[in-house]
């Protein structure tokens, strides 16, 4: 892309000559919608489209759009101009403003005439057939002499403002600019560089062992922990009671942007996995209690909260109910005030469990309140010192163990010593330099900068400040623009990429070069350096390195949420507080409230001019949206009340021609009633709807520029859905619902990229079986296919069938396949996964493995994460050879019987081992994890244990003890401990046939392993189990679960394209 290039973009010098009109009129057209050049790109581009010869419109209109569009691009000119000044005085924001809002007005009538001129289209070429019909929902034709007349304003409105330009700006734009643009791809991701703590290792390590009350070798923590910051005399009280049973509360606390979240993060992702319940939240300074404690809920139960869980003590009653008698660990993070504590502490019962909880808050009455005035548990982070500041600097802008150049170490000690210590006042600084590491202007520039605006006497909070607004200040256009929208959402509000990319898209924000990157591949790098530059935070990484989700710190999301208001861009509003005025000239409208008790619908708002709307909170308070025909994005995410509110009407869209972009997102209490008809919204692209569906409309398969579509489970497609060849996306779609032809259907979707199935119905095996059969022959056809999931659905249902012999091919270009059971297990594992050489995700189940097997799949070399989960146990160990597996990073694998052995030099890269297994009776345990001592890279472990029938508590213990001295072999993991207790790991015992083996020595093998005496159960069951009932249906469903995430955040994740490494 040649915006993405690598050199400064401009610099003091280069801005001293003028932009020639040329290059203005050319960086116009091609500009996409923005917060400084507004629609003015687009707008041309419409009007350009309605001048050639073969569209339909009257040549004296025609002669009039086109003198309209060279007034335009008359001010354009300016306006490009205008918008290169760093520090445009108050006269020109104002006249930038009204250049804007006369360009949208534009835009409007424009899109208007070329929907009119559309529908008579229409109705000219089906008028054999009707001929003259009155469709009500259509906007009124405007006459030819209303439409020029129309046209005669506007113009003269651009030539007023042209003219003011001329009498009050002319010459404005001469001057240099103060800051540098620059563009470029930076090498370090801040997903990686939030993991540096500098100066906290004995911090995270004391802290550590208070929460777990065990001690952690020091090869346990985190890369990236530079410097010792020994300040933690305060935990020492906390770590003298190694014993202590009783629920315990810490507070980290300090100045915004020292660290304490990335800390908590980093806490909760190394102990995390010690505690039976687990949650990470975030608060705000005006919290959702409803929202944070529905993410308390969902978390630690691990699927969505039920519909009876709408009110506050709902969700506080379920909380206490699920929580009693378990260990649990529940991390709030920003808290603000002293009432939203109290509100979520009643949620947490008191125990003897070794539960824990951590809270971050910059307010010392907070804390104090938090720990119940008993200081010793607030551990108060202070600013680096300047010696790990700098370690930090470094480390970033040219990696681990890197020295300044010498031309450089002036500015860079300046540099540190106005960054003040404060980690993220470094890090947006980084971002910056780090596009050009080695370029001393750029770094005298930075150091100029802080200097004149930086005093011996500023403040911590004036620094960051400052810095800030210097990053920001950096930003090419595109990037200020996207990363502005995100003051749509509310504060601690995390947001995920899937949906922004999206969002940015439909707005209109990305400029994709023709033969070079699409759109949402454009999209996606402008995340990634929002990331990069340190302005966003990730908040879900896969292991991969990709940032799935992300949230705004609350000083950026301020410095953003200003920068919006006062280039219009978005206008937010609280309708808990009374609203003043009409915002009749607002084009994105962002709803939130503060105080639930407070909200009510708003009104008096003419909402005629928007293009977007945001809406967060009470459903009864969503405000009007039928009759907004210029509404192109819209974004709904509420809840129902106790007014018996349980249905809501969304049959009005069928008129929002303009639209784009829709997504819905309610509880389970409130089913969303879609029009009857879509097809008439041609430029809808995606459509989202995370909710109950009353139908979806029959006619959807003829929208024409469809993208995405994602549908909750339980959610009937219409048939022929084959239909919608534009597709990329496509969620959730149901095998039990869908006929064996709606299946077939799917294999012409030829476009389609991203493919999520379930099963949420029990229908009978015959059913399943073809449309397994139908699925395989489709899967084989989409070439463009690049993910691939497959999920029960809500109902649990336990029916599942040998697919191997069905699927003999699979597109080549496919990164991530997700079969999970109970629905599709394959007898062995399927040779055609090993041609998959792209294959980054793989989640599979196979009735028995043997060795050979694993040799399919050791050189698949983008292989990142691999699940498997073996059904009959092995009577041997698997061996993983040398050279096995070399990009792997997470394994987990999952058998009744745990035998593994690594070669040395086998899983070279892994990173995390998840390991579930069954203790038997009687059994004794050699050789679990033979060669683990080989996995160098190993950085985490989790074990699960169930209890095979027949084991006893003394069972249990054994095998705890067995796999706990296996991975202390690991010289990183000398006292692991991380061993969690499940029901029972699903397991069969079906005897495999060999000729050298008789049905009886098999089995007395097994009862050996097993440690099982002559008469004892085997618990048997048929090698392909169709249905099973009483008591196993639920014991088996409850072992999918266990070590499966429930159908939600399988969707959520596939719709994130990775899974999250923060669990």
């Amino acid at each position: 892309m040649a915006e993405m290039s690598s050199s400064l973009a401009v610099t003091g010098a280069a801005m001293d000559a003028p932009v020639s009109s040329s290059v203005a009129e050319m960086g116009a057209m091609n500009a996409p919608v923005s917060s400084s050049l507004g629609v003015m790109g687009p707008l041309l581009k419409k009007i350009d489209s309605l001048l050639p010869l073969d569209y339909r419109l009257r040549g004296p209109l025609k002669d009039r759009v086109a003198l309209l569009k060279v007034d335009l691009e008359e001010i354009s000119v300016a306006l490009v101009e205008q918008s290169m000044v760093d520090f445009p005085n108050e006269m020109a924001k104002y006249w930038m403003n009204e250049v804007r809002e006369l360009c949208y007005d534009i835009e409007d009538f424009i899109d208007d005439m070329m929907l009119t001129h559309a529908d008579a289209k229409m109705r000219s070429v089906q008028s054999f057939k009707v001929g003259r019909v009155k469709i009500p929902w259509l906007p009124k034709t405007v006459r030819p002499c209303t439409r020029a007349a129309r046209i005669a304003e506007l113009r003269a409105l651009v030539r007023e403002a042209i003219e003011r330009h001329g009498r009050y700006l002319d010459g404005c734009t001469s001057s240099s600019r103060s800051l540098f643009t620059v563009y470029g791809h930076i090498p370090l991701m801040y997903a990686e560089a939030a993991n540096y703590l500098v100066g906290v290792d004995d911090t995270k390590t004391k802290l550590i062992k208070w929460i777990t009350d065990e001690e952690q070798h020091p090869a346990e923590t985190t890369n990236y922990l530079v410097g010792v910051n020994d300040v933690k005399i305060k935990l020492i009280k906390w770590l003298t009671d190694e014993n202590e049973q009783q629920l315990k509360m810490v507070v980290i606390t300090g100045h915004a942007g020292v660290g304490k979240t990335t800390l908590a993060k980093q806490l909760y992702r190394e102990v995390g996995q010690q505690f039976e319940c687990r949650a990470f939240v975030r608060a705000s300074r005006k919290p959702d209690m409803r929202r944070l404690l529905e993410g308390i809920l969902s978390q630690v139960q691990q699927h969505r909260c039920p519909s009876n869980s709408y009110t506050v003590q709902n969700l506080i009653d379920n909380l206490i109910k699920h929580l009693q008698n378990k260990r649990y660990v529940i991390v709030i993070d920003d808290l603000w005030e002293t009432i939203s504590w109290d509100i979520v502490a009643s949620a947490f019962p008191e125990g003897n469990n070794c539960s824990r909880i951590i809270t971050t808050t910059e307010i010392e009455g907070v804390a104090l309140e938090c720990c119940d005035y008993q200081s010793d548990n607030i551990l108060k982070m202070k600013p680096l010192g300047r010696e790990d500041s700098g370690k930090l600097l470094l480390n970033l802008v040219f990696g681990p163990e890197c020295l300044c150049p010498e031309q450089l170490k002036g500015a860079f000690d300046i540099i540190i010593k106005k960054c003040a210590g404060l980690p993220l006042a470094t890090i947006c600084v980084s971002g910056l330099l780090t596009t050009q590491p080695d370029n001393p202007k750029l770094w005298q520039h930075v150091q100029e900068f802080l200097c004149s605006n930086l005093s011996t006497d500023s403040t911590l909070e004036e620094r960051l400040q400052e810095i800030l607004k210097l990053s920001y200040n950096s930003l090419p256009h595109y990037l200020k623009t996207c990363l502005m929208y995100l003051s749509m959402y509310p504060e601690g509000y995390t947001m995920q990429k899937f949906d922004l990319v999206k969002q940015w898209t439909a707005e209109g924000f990305i400029c994709a070069i023709e033969g070079t990157d699409t759109w949402e591949e454009v999209a996606d790098s402008y995340f990634e350096e929002l990331v990069n530059r340190g302005m966003i935070q990730p908040v879900d990484i896969n292991y991969n390195g990709e940032v799935l989700s992300c949230t705004l710190h609350h000083v950026v999301h301020d410095l953003i949420t200003l920068e919006s208001t006062e280039e219009r861009f978005i206008t937010a509003l609280d309708y808990s507080q009374t609203i003043r005025g009409h915002y009749s000239k607002a084009r994105r409208l962002s709803f939130h409230f503060s105080n639930p008790r407070y909200a009510k619908k708003p009104t008096g708002l003419t909402l005629s001019k928007v293009r977007s709307i945001g809406f967060f909170g009470i459903l009864k308070c969503l405000p009007t949206i039928v009759g907004l025909k210029h509404l192109q994005v819209l974004i709904l995410e509420f809840w129902g009340d106790q007014q018996g509110i349980n249905c809501f009407d969304l049959t009005g869209i069928c008129r929002l021609f303009q639209l784009r972009y829709l997504k819905i997102s309610c509880d389970a209490s409130v089913e969303v009633e879609l029009p009857t008809q879509m097809h008439m919204l041609r430029y809808l692209e995606t459509v989202i709807i995370d909710a109950a569906v009353s139908a979806v409309p029959s006619d959807i398969i003829h929208v024409p520029g469809l993208l995405h579509l994602s549908l909750g489970d339980k959610t009937d497609l219409p048939d022929e859905i084959g239909h919608i060849r534009s597709l990329r996306t496509l969620h959730c779609f149901d095998l039990s619902s869908n006929s064996e032809d709606n299946v077939l259907s799917l294999g012409d979707l030829m476009n389609l990229q991203d493919l999520n199935l379930t099963y949420c119905t029990e229908e009978s095996d015959e059913h399943l079986k073809r449309n397994l059969t139908a699925l395989a022959s489709s899967l084989g056809k989409l070439v463009n296919l690049k993910s691939v999931s497959l999920a029960p659905g809500v109902s649990r249902t336990v029916i599942y069938h040998d697919v191997c012999s069905s699927m003999s091919s699979l597109p080549s270009f496919l990164q991530r396949l997700e079969l999970l059971p109970p629905i599709c297990i394959f007898s062995r594992l399927p040779r055609c996964i090993g041609q998959l050489r792209k294959l980054c995700i793989l989640t599979v189940v196979v009735s028995e493995l043997l060795m050979e097997d694993m040799d399919i799949l050791t050189g698949l070399p983008a292989l990142t994460i691999f699940s498997l989960y073996v059904l009959q146990p092995t009577a041997e160990s698997i061996i993983f050879k040398k050279g096995a597996f070399l990009g792997l990073k997470c394994f987990k694998y999952t058998c009744g019987v745990l035998s593994l052995a690594f070669q040395e030099e086998a899983f070279p890269n892994l990173q995390r081992l998840e390991l579930s297994f069954n203790a038997h009776k009687g059994e004794q345990y050699y050789n679990l994890l033979s060669g683990i001592d080989y996995l160098l890279n190993l950085k985490e472990t989790a074990g699960t244990i169930g209890a095979a029938t027949g084991a006893e508590e003394h069972d249990m213990r054994v095998a705890e003890s067995a796999l706990r001295d296996a991975i202390r072999k690991h010289p990183r993991f000398p006292s692991y401990d991380n061993v969690k207790r499940v029901d029972w790991v699903h397991e069969e015992y079906q005897l495999r046939t060999q000729a050298k083996d008789s049905p009886s020595e098999k089995h007395e093998t097994l009862q050996k392993q097993h440690g099982r005496k002559e008469g004892d159960s085997l618990h048997e069951q048929p090698r392909i189990l169709l249905k099973e009932s009483g008591g196993e249906t639920k014991q088996c469903a409850d072992s999918w679960i266990s070590h499966f995430p429930p159908p939600e955040s399988i969707i959520s994740d596939q719709m994130k394209s990775g899974i999250p490494i923060h669990f």
